[in-house]
């Protein structure tokens, strides 16, 4: 069997199971399967297939077929520029949440000194751990009310090096009184509890307290604007990622009083989804 005619068969079985993307999620089990870059499969198409890749990436299209995310499947997920682990304890991080990572990091070039940060539904560390490695004076705190993506994020430190800067907390809302912080990042769950039910496999695969943002999808969020004020130093800032049609409302109960600034930016594909807050004290 060559690589490419084992592309040819899973991309077809995958497409007629309904799976998006049939072709590239068949090119990157094959190369985990092979041990080969993605790109060598589709430049070499006559590459052998040894017999155990094959029984393993039927193992994998087995998976494939009954929802399981392409990251779970792989065991990582690549972020920015570093590679983490993510399983069924977290949520698989979207490209939208590399786009707040790079939001957040543009506003630690405005502050001086040491920094510090919370990154709070820290799930598998990747905002968090992304900006500790690329600001290397920054302390930071990963908060989430999961234990086992707690497990997951520390894991993650460990294998990144970044263990020694960094605090895990579990906790189930953000606390406060405690150390105040630069910046308090946050990927919260936001799909309205009603919504869920309807998702695609892979999304109900993941963990449902990642995903359930409550009545209007933005309990969690509104927590966070009631208490981040209290963590935040001088000028801090509150930088989160949302759903579709929800920055605008959410900044609308953002009381000017607190937050001196207070502004929505959309992403790449034009959807208002990032909500930015510093505050007056």
């Amino acid at each position: 069997m060559t690589a490419g005619k084992a592309l040819a068969h899973a991309s077809a079985r995958l497409e007629a199971k309904g799976i998006e993307e049939p072709g590239p999620n068949a090119e990157w089990l094959l190369a985990d399967a092979m041990g080969v870059p993605r790109l060598r499969l589709l430049s070499e198409p006559d590459l052998p297939v040894e017999a155990a890749a094959l029984l393993k990436f039927e193992q994998a299209l087995l998976l494939k077929e009954q929802g399981l995310p392409l990251a779970y499947i792989l065991g990582w997920q690549d972020f920015m520029d570093i590679r983490i682990k993510v399983d069924g304890r977290v949520l698989v991080p979207r490209p939208e949440t590399e786009e707040l990572a790079g939001l957040a990091a543009d506003f630690l070039r405005t502050r001086a000194g040491e920094l510090s940060v919370m990154d709070y539904g820290a799930g598998s560390g990747a905002i968090g751990l992304w900006l500790a490695k690329e600001f290397s004076s920054l302390r930071l705190t990963a908060v989430d009310k999961s234990a086992r993506a707690i497990a997951c994020a520390a894991e993650n430190a460990e294998a990144l090096g970044l263990a020694g800067r960094v605090e895990f907390i579990r906790a189930p809302e953000l606390a406060v009184p405690g150390a105040p912080v630069d910046l308090i990042v946050s990927n919260p769950p936001y799909i309205p509890t009603g919504v869920i039910a309807g998702l695609a496999p892979e999304v109900l695969s993941e963990p449902r307290m990642a995903l359930d943002g409550g009545g209007d999808g933005l309990g969690v969020a509104r927590m966070l604007v009631r208490r981040a004020p209290l963590r935040l130093k001088k000028g801090g800032a509150l930088i989160m990622e949302l759903g579709e049609a929800q920055a605008k409302k959410l900044l609308g109960e953002m009381p000017s009083s607190v937050w001196q600034v207070k502004r929505a930016s959309k992403d790449l594909r034009g959807v208002e989804r990032f909500v930015f807050g510093s505050t007056v004290r």
